[in-house]
């Protein structure tokens, strides 16, 4: 991805222009380099999470998981080198984070899917 596609693709879920099925987790990545470009981590979070709120709830879907979005936050901030530019930097994260199924080294599938992780950041199990 180019800066600019990246930054095109920072706007379209800000603005809810995705279709629900078109915003995958490889643009989620993107998003996540983007703002810990911007920002320090809690500020980061804060953002994606009221982006994807705001997506969620534009588009009348349910979902949100504060576990899983803090999660793979978390993930990006220590993938990240600020010494990169911002389409390297995005390139290595989605290389090095394309497995969605990640989470589940760290989490047991009872724990990510408790109502306690949907609505509150949870520690990993493992």
């Amino acid at each position: 991805m180019t800066d600019a596609e990246i930054l095109q693709t920072v706007r379209r879920l800000e603005h809810c222009d995705f279709k629900p099925g078109d915003f995958h987790h490889r643009d989620h990545l993107a998003v996540a380099v983007v703002y810990l470009y911007a920002t320090d981590l809690p500020g980061a979070l804060d953002r994606m999470r009221n982006s994807l709120q705001r997506f969620i709830s534009h588009h009348g879907l349910r979902g949100y998981h504060e576990t899983i979005s803090c999660f793979w936050m978390h993930q990006v901030e220590k993938q990240l080198d600020r010494g990169l530019c911002l389409a390297e930097s995005v390139g290595r994260a989605q290389a090095m984070l394309s497995d969605k199924n990640l989470v589940y080294r760290h989490y047991r599938r009872e724990t990510l899917h408790s109502s306690q992780a949907r609505e509150r950041w949870v520690e990993p199990d493992q």
